[in-house]
């Protein structure tokens, strides 16, 4: 026999297996991570710049003595601050100034809004986020519902109030990717590039160094009546050999030693032994007397 009318009908969802997180059809959509990166710097940045200006106004007041110890502790108070700003208003349905600029905001992972509580979790939680090699951050690139780290572990989720245009998308991408770039360079010139105290030594060591061969220099001059390019000249006036080749081991870079001179002038330049070969230089400050006529 033949049913005609055997229709087939939707299975009854399986309890505990729906996602909370996931954005439905109707449901605000997950906020994107380029307008998320814009809102944390609106909101981060003030505090980061009034950390290192009240430092300042507190240090010149008196009202402590400046040590790198107590940098720190100033650092924390401001980062108590801002944990306590975030977890304010990320909650109860409130928006941080940059979300609000943003028209984001962050609710619980089930679409209510997210519970003092779990806001100052996810606060906290910012500074694991950073901690990953800021990995946690780049997780609302790539999943789903665009949540990062923080987002995991406070239960949280962060969604888009208002659409906007194409055009007001395009200058929040060019605005982010601009940022990253001045945050990056920022980070590089302040670790990377950034000179360290022994490389500083080895820098000053050097020019120490060099500075002797500029002092030989003027001896040589007042015998001889001009300068020389001949470091075993110079060396020689030392009486000690040996102990100029051993500190020009020590400090310098092999075979980067110049020695520069037309009888009335010189510079001698050289580069320090540190990583990246500091190059340090000193030249003379009197001129040797011109050759007479009679000679």
């Amino acid at each position: 026999m033949e049913n005609n009318d055997l229709e087939f009908k939707p299975l009854p969802e399986i309890p505990g297996l729906e996602d909370p997180a996931a954005p439905s059809a109707d449901g605000p959509v997950p906020a994107g991570f380029n307008e998320r990166f814009v809102a944390y710097v609106i909101d981060a940045l003030p505090f980061v710049l009034l950390t290192y200006a009240t430092l300042k106004l507190a240090v010149k007041a008196g009202l402590f003595p400046y040590s790198s110890g107590n940098e720190w502790v100033w650092k924390f108070l401001w980062m108590g601050l801002y944990i306590i700003y975030e977890a304010v208003f990320s909650s109860g349905g409130r928006a941080t100034l940059g979300k609000w600029l943003m028209n984001i905001r962050v609710r619980a992972a089930d679409g209510g809004d997210l519970p003092f509580g779990k806001a100052f979790v996810r606060a906290l939680a910012y500074f694991l986020s950073s901690a990953t090699f800021n990995l946690g951050y780049l997780m609302a690139l790539f999943t789903n519902n665009k949540r990062a780290l923080h987002d995991y572990v406070a239960g949280s989720r962060v969604v888009s109030i208002k659409e906007r245009s194409d055009w007001a998308d395009g200058l929040v991408l060019a605005v982010s990717w601009g940022l990253m770039v001045i945050l990056a360079g920022t980070w590089l010139n302040n670790t990377v590039l950034k000179i360290t105290p022994s490389e500083k030594r080895q820098i000053v060591a050097a020019h120490r160094t060099i500075s002797k061969l500029a002092t030989l220099e003027l001896i040589y001059m007042r015998r001889e009546g001009r300068y020389t390019n001949d470091l075993r000249k110079l060396a020689d006036l030392t009486g000690n050999v040996n102990a100029v080749r051993a500190e020009l081991f020590k400090t310098l870079e092999p075979e980067t030693l110049v020695i520069a001179s037309n009888g009335r002038r010189f510079r001698i330049t050289a580069k320090a032994r540190n990583w990246r070969h500091t190059e340090v230089e000193v030249s003379s400050a009197v001129d040797a007397p011109a050759p007479s006529l009679m000679e």
